[in-house]
């Protein structure tokens, strides 16, 4: 069987593979799975990110995770086992993930807004129905034309990219909420007007780039000895009542006005109201920015099916939770997908029951920070799409996020505004926030603790915890998501170590 090796402690027993559509191969997960009862491990981590644009680089999350396990396994502690998770996935090689080449990221960044031919093979390789949209898109942005006409191709072909019927399976999957009295299907930026979209997104690099700056003597510097982050202890005021009441402490301000304003891209002023300020040239960085939150949301939508129905059905089916705790990971996309995977594992039938998995770390989940919420902001009905699934979860659900993490914080909530939504009365922020920034919100007891504290002093009752990792998870690109993929600590580590009980 293929493995990463074994790391002393840590025991590498394979990985789960899956296609776009949730489909496994169901003899090579049982052999997989097979493993793991014969290795005799009592506690499995499955580790799950979107980092697949080919084997090598996928391999580096798992990689990376595994050698920071061994380092901080307790000496005469039970070895773990450690699966991967593999799907039709990736990463833009210029976001400086785990595993990618230090000449490779060079060359990706100095190639912006352009692809380099890497990144156009990994397109086409993980959405290969897309090809003819995909050349359209990268001969625009390597010839930077200057004529407006040109941003309108621009769009039809990010929308060719996206679409699906509205009775496809993939269309359940857009929205991290459900319920409410008008379902969101469409993002607002494929069907705002495209320049426009590149003129915010060319905004929101330049709020990135400097909110980074201002950063930089708090990340570089001394920090003053604390047993925890500063928390704020007023509780938000966005919200329905409900929410309101529940919420807790919000730990974060918004890193850029652009997400703090009320309303959304097209409410107060004319839609991406500085683009006139910009020159041709600088809008197709916006428009590379907007390529990246496109496929991101095409990949969002796959990593909730893939993990409703490719990993929750699987770890279902195929474990036996008196055998072996199962300890899901997810980080980013990953983190979507480990989530769904729960409402995979709730879908009970004829002779089988609801399956359970010991715990849940989402680790900078490019998920909204409400989908565990009961209630929606502004809404009068609705509720996140994994409202009451922490009930398959007999431990924690640990979220770890961090106000560095300029993917999450700043172009999330852009990217996920949706057509014929708006924020009225809530910020940007506060409504298509992610849980990777500032935490799961709208839930009783999830006021956040700092990751110091909390590997000191373990993990409170099983329930729903916010971790806020902002003290480690700070280092990065502002240019290609900030902090975003800054995970692998041994602090984090020792945090998926306190899962497994005592």
């Amino acid at each position: 069987m293929e493995q990463l090796g074994t790391d002393e402690g840590v025991r590498h027993l394979g990985w789960l593979e899956f296609g776009a559509d949730g489909g496994f191969d169901r003899e090579r997960a049982a052999r997989t799975l097979a493993a793991v009862g014969d290795s005799g491990v009592e506690d499995l981590y499955v580790f799950v990110h979107g980092a697949h644009n080919d084997p090598a680089l996928g391999a580096g999350f798992d990689r990376g995770m595994l050698r920071l396990l061994a380092e901080q396994l307790p000496p005469g502690a039970p070895a773990p086992g450690a699966v991967g998770v593999r799907w039709p996935s990736l990463v833009f090689r210029d976001e400086g993930a785990p595993g990618v080449e230090e000449d490779t990221l060079r060359a990706e960044r100095a190639a912006r807004p352009a692809l380099t031919r890497l990144m156009r093979e990994d397109l086409l390789r993980i959405l290969p129905d897309s090809a003819v949209a995909l050349d359209t898109l990268a001969e625009l942005l390597a010839d930077r034309p200057r004529r407006a006409a040109a941003f309108d191709d621009f769009g039809s072909a990010l929308r060719r990219l996206a679409e699906v019927p509205l009775h496809d399976p993939r269309a359940d999957y857009t929205s991290d909420t459900e319920g409410e009295l008008l379902p969101q299907a469409d993002p607002l930026m494929l069907v705002e007007d495209t320049q426009a979209i590149c003129a915010e997104f060319t905004g929101a690099l330049r709020d990135a780039r400097e909110n980074w700056e201002r950063g930089e003597e708090e990340r570089d510097g001394e920090r003053e000895e604390r047993a925890e982050p500063e928390l704020t202890e007023d509780p938000s005021e966005e919200g329905t009542l409900q929410e309101v009441q529940t919420a807790g402490p919000r730990p974060v301000e918004p890193p850029s006005a652009r997400v703090g304003r009320i309303g959304t891209v097209v409410g107060p002023g004319p839609v991406g109201g500085d683009q006139r300020e910009l020159d041709p040239d600088e809008l197709w960085y916006g428009a590379h920015e907007l390529l990246r939150q496109v496929v991101h949301h095409v990949l969002r939508r796959r990593a909730g099916l893939v993990g409703q129905l490719g990993l929750g059905a699987c770890l279902r089916e195929l474990v036996d939770p008196d055998r072996v705790r199962i300890h899901l990971v997810g980080h980013g996309l990953g983190g979507r997908l480990a989530g769904f995977a729960l409402r995979g594992l709730g879908r009970s039938g004829p002779g089988r029951s609801a399956g359970r998995v010991h715990s849940l770390t989402l680790l900078q989940a490019a998920m909204s920070h409400f989908a565990f919420s009961g209630s929606i902001p502004q809404h009068v009905s609705g509720h996140g799409a994994l409202w009451e699934h922490e009930r398959f979860v007999e431990g924690s659900v640990v979220c770890c996020f961090s106000r560095h993490d300029l993917a999450l914080g700043l172009m999330h909530p852009l990217a996920a505004q949706m057509a014929g939504d708006s924020a009225e009365l809530s910020s940007v922020a506060r409504k298509w926030g992610a849980a990777g920034f500032d935490g799961l919100h709208g839930l009783n007891g999830t006021a956040a603790q700092g990751i110091e504290a909390v590997v000191e002093a373990g993990l409170p009752d099983p329930g729903i915890v916010n971790v806020d990792a902002s003290s480690l998870v700070r280092r990065g690109d502002p240019a290609t998501g900030g902090a975003h993929h800054d995970v692998l600590h041994p602090a984090v580590a020792a945090l998926l170590l306190r899962q497994i009980p005592a």
